[in-house]
């Protein structure tokens, strides 16, 4: 089921923590209600983008992992 989405960030080729820090102020410049997919090929970054969404007020909408690809989709409330 393919989960519809206002911007796409993908930051595969960056190392940690910019796909954090892109992530945050990419959601910083969304309005409320705006859906974020996030694309990181760097496990690391999985927990810091989840610890992100959990202490802002954001909402994981969806997450998944295949071919060292982790994917989070992400609103903004």
């Amino acid at each position: 089921m393919a989960i519809a989405y206002d911007i796409e960030l993908d930051v595969r080729h960056e190392d940690s923590p910019i796909p954090t820090i892109r992530t945050k102020e990419t959601l910083d410049t969304m309005v409320s209600g705006s859906i974020l997919k996030v694309v990181t090929g760097i496990e690391s970054t999985v927990k810091n983008i989840r610890t992100l969404v959990a202490n802002n007020p954001y909402e994981l909408v969806n997450y998944s992992s295949a071919s060292n690809l982790y994917t989070f989709i992400i609103k903004k409330l």
